[in-house]
């Protein structure tokens, strides 16, 4: 279990290519990728990433994994990091395209659901991508920074 301080610092450092990544899939999909609105979307993604770092999601796609995956191996990474994508994937889309759909461009809610059932694939193949390369990054980057060893690591030595 990690603590909440390196959950935070796991969350800034993981988040942020996450949310840019997925902004930009996102806004390209509506065909409104400019800096007017990756800024807000942008910003918007990464502290709805960081909130939802603080739910148990990584033990979810942990226990997932364990069922049909040895820990270190390739198939217990791509399980674990398929859970992941999928719940931040369903997150991140209801509440992005809200944003960019009915807030931002006034429209119905029946271009919301168009939107949301439109970008959820796209979404979740660019966040399983980011988050399956670069979660052992910012994992060993926030342990580092707080000092808290990887108990998954120990069990294997």
């Amino acid at each position: 279990m990690k603590s909440k301080k390196l959950t935070a610092v796991y969350a800034l450092i993981m988040d942020l290519p996450l949310s840019i990544i997925v902004t930009v899939v996102a806004l390209a999909l509506g065909g409104n990728l400019n800096m007017q609105s990756f800024v807000p979307s942008c910003i918007l993604a990464y502290v709805v990433t960081f909130i939802l770092n603080f739910l148990p999601v990584g033990k979810w796609g942990v226990d997932f994994a364990m069922k049909h995956a040895q820990p270190g191996t390739l198939k217990f990474g791509l399980l674990v990091n398929a859970v992941i994508a999928l719940v931040f994937t369903v997150v991140l889309d209801l509440i992005m395209t809200f944003f960019g759909v009915v807030l931002t461009a006034h429209a119905p809610m029946s271009e919301y659901f168009k939107a949301v059932l439109g970008g959820f694939i796209p979404c979740y193949i660019a966040s399983f991508i980011v988050a399956f390369i670069w979660n052992p990054v910012a994992d060993k980057l926030s342990r580092n920074i707080c000092n808290e060893p990887d108990p998954m690591a120990q069990k294997h030595e």
